[in-house]
């Protein structure tokens, strides 16, 4: 017995596939996209907690700055771009502490995948050297006098704006996820001398 088969029937099987393959790689495509916008949220979701915590600890500290410092004495002691050295009671004890924020050089954070980031330290006292966050990329601070007109003069500074931006320590497909912040902040015990 000799199976007949007409060439429809090839037709319509030719077709079911080519329409099944066309399904299965759009199927695909939705599912990487969906993985690739998961990992990118998720990275995203880790640089926008480590830029909140030291958005936190660099408004906390530097609106404390002056804090119960003798008005004969100068609060801020190093302010430039990159760094800046203050006293202020941060831990509310009564001592006078001297902080300090510092960027760190590009190579010091060697540990992680991004060339650009670096270690963003806080030194409070004599402490060792400790890091805020890793992932910082750019941190600087602008010093304005009280008719907001930029001055290096420590003795003048009423007012600081400061720019700080985090990206991950990993990318994700070659693409590093970022955020930017940038503020003002009037410390109220240098308004006070």
């Amino acid at each position: 017995m000799i199976l007949e088969i007409d060439m429809g029937s090839y037709l319509n099987l030719i077709g079911s596939i080519i329409i099944g393959g066309i399904f299965l790689m759009m199927i695909n495509n939705y599912n990487n996209s969906l993985s690739q916008t998961s990992h990118e949220r998720t990275l995203d979701g880790i640089t926008i907690y480590h830029a909140n915590q030291v958005s936190k600890l660099i408004e906390y500290d530097f609106n404390k700055m002056g804090l119960r410092v003798p008005p004969s004495t100068t609060i801020i002691k190093r302010a430039d771009s990159s760094q800046i050295t203050f006293l202020a009671d941060i831990n509310n004890n009564g001592a006078i502490d001297s902080v300090r924020y510092i960027l760190s050089i590009p190579d010091s954070a060697s540990g992680t995948v991004n060339p650009r980031d670096r270690i963003l330290y806080r030194l409070v006292n004599n402490e060792a050297m400790r890091d805020a966050t890793l992932g910082v990329t750019r941190f600087r601070i602008r010093y304005f006098d009280w008719l907001g007109n930029i001055t290096t003069d420590p003795k003048l500074i009423r007012n600081l704006e400061v720019t700080l931006r985090v990206e991950s320590i990993v990318p994700y497909d070659t693409v590093y996820s970022a955020f930017h912040w940038q503020t003002k902040i009037t410390p109220p015990n240098l308004a006070r001398f």
